[in-house]
């Protein structure tokens, strides 16, 4: 096995923790609990999160659910690191995994040359440059429009270690830092349709904060514009890369 589960888990919230327990009973995945970081508990000013820059990015004041998120999953990928699998898979507790999750992911490293990062969910519905098939009729691909949440994805060796070194200090919440791999020199694919089901029933852990206005009609939108292009160019540059890869 060249990879192992990592499920982030809030110390209060057993029974997110017995649903991923039952969920990965029989799927043959090894897995460990990390300790998930309950944002509302850090006192500011917080180690390696540039509250300005959120501001000023975000267009909004900092949640704390955002920022117990990002340094959860930061702690998961260091303790990946500790180990010599040369993948793993990152889950948070609020989702529901396939029947046939170990074969759609076996089948996805069979393409681990043309991506550092997989994503398995999505709150969003996106755009793709699909370069590969899967058994089960699903495809494997490149997202041109932005994806939302990090409920499941899995990742190299690689990735993580420029995650840790490139995306800190936290300016972005996880999802959008993710998504924005070509500041740390990686490729993020994904599988469609997203295999792994986010559970809609249960409470969000990351509550809707105040919004700047005046960062919020003017930064927010530049910033975003920008990195709707720069995910086009990048994620096309991937795609003909890989193109040219083949026989």
């Amino acid at each position: 096995m060249n990879y192992q589960a990592y499920i982030i888990n809030l110390e209060h919230a057993t029974d997110r923790w017995e649903h991923m327990r039952a969920n990965l009973e029989g799927r043959s995945i090894p897995y460990i609990r990390i300790d998930g970081v309950y944002g509302k508990k850090l006192q500011p000013p917080i180690k390696g999160y540039n509250e300005r820059k959120y501001h000023v990015l975000n267009g909004k004041v900092t949640n704390p659910g955002e920022v117990g998120c990002f340094f959860s999953h930061i702690n998961a990928l260091k303790t990946f690191l500790e180990t010599d699998h040369p993948h793993a898979l990152i889950l948070e507790d609020d989702v529901t995994l396939p029947e046939n999750i170990k074969e759609l992911l076996d089948t996805a490293l069979e393409y681990s040359n043309d991506w550092d990062l997989l994503r398995l969910t999505s709150s969003r519905t996106g755009q793709y440059l699909v370069f590969g098939s899967l058994p089960d009729g699903s495809e494997i691909a490149y997202n041109t429009r932005v994806l939302k949440n990090t409920g499941a994805y899995l990742i190299n060796r690689f990735a993580a270690q420029q995650c840790i070194e490139k995306i800190m200090p936290m300016r972005l919440p996880y999802d959008e830092a993710l998504d924005r791999d070509w500041d740390f020199g990686c490729r993020s694919a994904c599988i469609i349709p997203f295999p792994v089901k986010l559970e809609e029933e249960m409470p969000s852990q990351i509550h809707r904060a105040d919004r700047i206005r005046l960062y919020r009609s003017t930064t927010f939108h530049l910033f975003h514009t920008l990195t709707h292009v720069e995910r086009i160019v990048h994620r096309k540059h991937y795609y003909r890369k890989q193109q040219q890869r083949q026989p």
